[in-house]
């Protein structure tokens, strides 16, 4: 077995260690509401895998967590509630496990070993080293974490109330599905574009690419406007939740794009002219020079 299987099959074993230690967390606390419930749980898997990542000095640990987790908790909840067949629930989980396969499918394969680091906690580490067990814990994984839950509840409603099939949930599945077929695409034409341009320092400039600085992260913000979507649909009013996707969108458009986009520029000067006349986010046309 080469290094990198050898990574990736201790990676699957304390991913299941860590969903085995969620699922008798979740049973245990039954005298808990069922969110009340869930949150801990999910706040333990993480504490878990803070720990992990500080014995073996790797925070990257925490990488599959954003998608593996979500779509067990969801079937967890779906198996909990034990209710008759629902199509929308169905159709959720389906979005849901989509695109956590098409995430975790594009981490792995990209993936090569323990000894790889995201550059993003390099440059927290740098900042701060001697507090970085700490920024490991809080903005690597507990902030991401609770990002995530935060649409999760809204998820677990819309399981509990069992809602009839109308246009809007329909509306917020496609959008889940079309999410993850962005993603793929635009995931896809990246890696072949590094494929061909390997030791070059250029900007992508083709594909979705060509409309979207960042159709990735679009297919992302997406997934859990979709998942929102679908919740509106059964409940029919705008409530606290909205916040979740909200949430969710500045995220990406304040904390993750802003930093990816001024490392590109340190490398590639060009980019600053790519960022003029390409959307940042959503696919649109271009600038005219």
């Amino acid at each position: 077995m080469n290094s990198r299987k050898k990574s990736l099959s201790i990676m699957a074993v304390i991913y299941i260690f860590i969903l085995i230690v969620g699922v008798f967390v979740f049973t245990y606390l039954d005298q808990l509401s069922l969110v009340f419930r869930l949150l801990i749980a999910d706040l333990v898997m993480t504490l878990i895998t803070w720990v992990i990542s500080l014995f073996i000095k790797n925070a990257s640990v925490y990488d599959p967590f954003w998608s593996v987790i979500p779509p067990f908790m969801v079937l967890g909840v779906i198996i909990y509630l034990n209710q008759s067949f629902n199509f929308g629930v169905l159709l959720l989980f389906i979005g849901l496990f989509v695109w956590g396969v098409r995430l975790t499918y594009n981490w792995m394969i990209r993936w090569t070993s323990f000894h790889e680091v995201d550059w993003r906690y390099n440059k927290i580490y740098e900042k701060s080293p001697k507090l970085y067990f700490l920024t490991n814990l809080f903005a690597i994984q507990l902030f991401p974490t609770l990002i995530v839950f935060i649409q999760l509840i809204a998820a677990t409603i819309f399981i509990q109330m069992q809602p009839a099939m109308n246009l809007i949930i329909w509306i917020g599945f496609l959008m889940m599905i079309f999410a993850a077929v962005i993603q793929f695409v635009s995931d896809q034409q990246m890696k072949r574009f590094k494929e061909r341009t390997k030791n070059q320092k250029v900007c992508i400039d083709e594909g979705l690419w060509k409309y979207s600085r960042h159709p990735n992260y679009f297919g992302e913000i997406t997934l859990w406007w979709g998942l929102y979507i679908m919740y509106f649909g059964a409940v029919q009013k705008i409530d606290v939740y909205i916040i979740a996707p909200i949430l969710m969108t500045m995220l990406f458009l304040f904390i993750s794009i802003p930093w990816m986009e001024k490392k590109i520029l340190k490398t590639r000067p060009e980019y600053k002219d790519y960022q003029m006349n390409v959307s940042m986010l959503i696919p649109f046309f271009r600038h005219q020079k």
